[in-house]
């Protein structure tokens, strides 16, 4: 079956295109972080992130139109760390997906357990800010270079559709067990079951 279109999530109002724009979106999304770690999502205003990353409110709706945005983008960075570990996991003397996937599952909760707070600060506002759908969005992007990745020990190469939907089913995985118990990161059970929930939406997905 076909990968549906959905309905994209909030994003940027428009892309930094010079460093001095770059920049100011840079400062807007660590001003969120920030206040995101310390007052969490009840807390986080334009206003506040405005004033902590010193720029005007008018500036930061150039490129946010509200919280939520930045709330999105701030996944969208989380979820790209998140498959860049997964990109460059180490493969050498893996000769099967299964072995595979568990690696890639090990680098991808490293990096989750390195930024555990922040994600503990979003978990609740996903569903508002359409966090899912970013996060699939993101998985898309990588599928090219994880299907390379991925080709030699699977004998072929994996379905572009059902990679990207089972990348997105192990980070929303990760969403609901931290919303039950923060300490799910450090469950030795958790790579496993991970790696579990990646080969079950792959499926049959060589191609």
């Amino acid at each position: 079956m076909g990968d549906r279109p959905l309905a994209g999530a909030p994003k940027q109002r428009k892309q930094p295109t010079q460093d001095r724009s770059t920049a100011t979106v840079e400062a807007i999304v660590e001003a969120a972080i920030r206040i995101l770690r310390t007052d969490g999502w009840a807390r986080l205003t334009t206003t506040r992130v405005a004033e902590r990353a010193g720029v005007s409110v008018g500036s930061l709706y150039q490129y946010f139109p509200n919280r939520e945005a930045i709330a999105v983008e701030i996944v969208r960075q989380r979820t790209r760390a998140f498959l860049d570990a997964v990109v460059g996991v180490d493969l050498a003397g893996v000769t099967n997906l299964d072995e595979a996937s568990r690696r890639a599952m090990t680098v991808f909760l490293a990096e989750k357990r390195r930024t555990l707070d922040l994600s503990l600060a979003l978990r609740d506002t996903l569903p508002e800010v359409q966090g899912r759908q970013a996060i699939l969005e993101e998985a898309r992007v990588y599928v090219p270079a994880l299907q390379t990745k991925f080709a030699g020990v699977a004998g072929a190469m994996l379905d572009a559709a059902r990679l990207a939907m089972a990348l997105a089913a192990v980070e929303g995985t990760v969403w609901e067990a931290l919303a039950h118990d923060p300490g799910v990161l450090d469950n030795p059970t958790t790579v496993p079951m991970l790696a579990r929930v990646f080969m079950a939406a792959l499926g049959d997905a060589t191609s």
